[in-house]
């Protein structure tokens, strides 16, 4: 495993650990909720380069239109008007607004309804001269049992509707519009799971050869080489049981991520992507028929 591996192997626990305390100690779903949108504003805010603000608020255009209330907001900090920074709530004119980012705790039926509502009223504004903002979502887990059903959730809203981009860190899922995640099939909204890759003698990961809990492995979780993993499935069936790495499912949505905002020029071309191999890039395939 590469040193970026290993690296966000470890922060993808720590974010979820520093989660799942957070949810034990509050209780009320509103605080947990914010709690769980500043761990992962915390994230972005060490990930982004300085010329880059994150926010939360409301995005809004030259025509009154508004977009719901965004978790987190990417946008130009060199070029935000500090005119609409006066207050608490933040207003972001839709020109200088990058990327927004939906937090979800647990993802389901409901939750992918809102992201729905959420998208399309982000898709009405019209900015002059510059890109519709990108909408992503980032959940700490889902409901759903199977990932198919939380793909097949996400595949029955409206095209244009759906996330761009969308991680389930529990689960170690990713999904997204084809042009952002290749690698996960070629259908018209991929999906797949960063499973844990079995390795060789050399320790190195084998290519599409994904490891799978014993049968005598019942639980949600197994331990591999001391490291705590959770158990997903990509079927219904029992012998569909894979073993999740959600650090390299939140490691591909953060380079996919920049390289959505690198294609906006907020960027420049990330260098991340030229230390992750390209077995560290594989996901199991959800297919469409699912």
């Amino acid at each position: 495993m590469s040193i970026v591996e290993t690296y966000w192997s470890g922060v993808s626990r720590r974010l979820q650990e520093e989660v799942d305390t957070f949810n034990q100690l509050i209780g009320h779903h509103g605080e947990q909720g914010r709690e769980n949108e500043q761990s992962l504003i915390s994230l972005m805010e060490r990930l982004l380069p300085r010329s880059l603000g994150v926010g939360t608020g409301i995005v809004i255009d030259a025509d009154g239109n508004r977009s719901k209330q965004s978790d987190i907001i990417i946008f130009d900090l060199n070029n935000q008007p500090t005119v609409m920074a006066q207050t608490n709530q933040m207003l972001f004119p839709v020109e200088n607004t990058f990327m927004v980012i939906e937090v979800k705790t647990t993802l389901n039926a409901d939750e992918v309804t809102d992201c729905a509502a959420k998208k399309a009223a982000l898709s009405k504004l019209k900015p002059r001269g510059a890109d519709q903002p990108d909408f992503c979502v980032v959940a700490y887990h889902a409901e759903a049992l199977t990932a198919p059903i939380t793909v097949n959730l996400l595949r029955s809203v409206e095209e244009a509707q759906r996330p761009d981009l969308l991680c389930v860190v529990s689960g170690a899922l990713l999904a997204g519009r084809p042009e952002i995640l290749a690698g996960a099939g070629e259908g018209r909204y991929p999906a797949g799971i960063a499973a844990l890759h079995r390795r060789d003698d050399s320790g190195n990961r084998v290519s599409n050869d994904w490891d799978a809990p014993e049968a005598n492995e019942n639980g949600s979780f197994v331990l591999r080489e001391g490291i705590r993993h959770p158990i997903t499935r990509e079927g219904r069936r029992n012998n569909q049981r894979l073993v999740a790495e959600p650090g390299r499912a939140l490691l591909n949505f953060c380079s996919l991520m920049l390289t959505m905002l690198a294609a906006k020029k907020a960027i420049p071309e990330p260098s991340l992507r030229h230390y992750m191999q390209d077995v560290a890039k594989e996901l199991v395939v959800i297919p469409e028929s699912v």
